[in-house]
């Protein structure tokens, strides 16, 4: 599987810019987190994506965490945001990244206890 290695960073990175930027262009934000929509919709959606994507790859699973951070990233700086923040959008993104961390995690935990031999 080594042809694919840069495939998870590329799906992780790609699945948060198109959720952050959806949500912004939905509800006409700038930056994404202003709205309930990237807590209810988007958070939950990124969750399920990084779950699929770290069982997929189960190892070293916080680069996918990482990957969509900066998918999200790249979508806020895109959306118009103002870069005069970066400093303190850097931290609310990595708190914002902590449920897309712990469910990356989880879910190596699971693909690593479904491909043990029985």
């Amino acid at each position: 599987m080594t042809n694919y290695k840069f495939l998870p960073h590329i799906l992780s990175a790609l699945a948060g810019f198109v959720v952050c930027f959806a949500v912004s262009l939905i509800t006409g934000r700038k930056e994404a987190w202003d709205s309930s929509y990237y807590f209810f919709i988007g958070l939950p959606l990124m969750c399920v994506l990084i779950f699929a994507i770290s069982y997929r790859w189960p190892e070293k699973t916080w680069r996918w965490a990482f990957s969509m951070a900066v998918g999200q990233a790249l979508a806020m700086a895109i959306a118009g945001n103002s870069l005069s923040l970066w400093p303190l959008s850097i931290i609310a993104m990595t708190m914002c990244s902590l449920p897309q961390f712990i469910t990356g995690l989880v879910a190596s935990k699971f693909a690593q206890r479904s491909r043990k031999p029985a």
